[in-house]
């Protein structure tokens, strides 16, 4: 994958997060993610799954801003989010781990269905297809994430999958266009 590449693949990712179209994505849209996880999996609102992955959505918000919101504005544009990730995320997984992990853990605490500490494939894709509804779940990296083969996302799993995805080259892709 060369670096143009990956600036098409952080441009994806970036309509992803602009839940609401406008252009610019704020911890409201990061909000508005966490509550279609919940609505997902019927959690109830105010509920300490609920509140976690409200406070995941905002952490992961606020890294990602301080990241890459060049003029600090408190809203990230397309240009910001490419450039930024392309200059601090890209070759530095542990930078992007303290920001990813929070939220990866408040979505597996929701999507954990039975409480076991792990997700299902399919369960992960659930999850997945809540956060960007308008996409389809890439079956094939999709099973990929579990890295050991059981059937179940740990958190581990869940986390270097995603870290991976904003710092390297690689092709993963867990979505394709609908």
């Amino acid at each position: 994958m060369s670096q143009n590449d990956y600036r098409t693949k952080m441009r994806t990712r970036f309509a992803t997060f602009d839940v609401d179209g406008d252009g610019e994505v704020t911890a409201d849209d990061f909000a508005a993610m966490a509550r279609r996880v919940i609505e997902e999996f019927e959690v109830q609102e105010g509920s300490p799954a609920a509140s976690a992955i409200l406070e995941g959505a905002r952490r992961f918000f606020v890294g990602l801003a301080e990241a890459v919101d060049a003029d600090g504005s408190g809203s990230i544009s397309e240009s910001e989010f490419v450039e930024g990730a392309e200059q601090r995320l890209l070759d530095n997984p542990e930078g992007f781990d303290a920001i990813a992990r929070p939220w990866v853990q408040s979505v597996i605490a929701i999507a954990d269905v039975d409480g076991d500490g792990h997700v299902s494939v399919e369960e992960w894709a659930r999850a997945l297809q809540a956060m960007a509804p308008n996409e389809q779940v890439a079956e094939q990296d999709l099973q990929s994430i579990d890295r050991d083969r059981d059937g179940r996302i740990t958190l581990e799993e869940a986390t270097a999958a995603v870290t991976e995805y904003y710092t390297s080259e690689r092709s993963l892709d867990l979505f394709t266009h609908a």
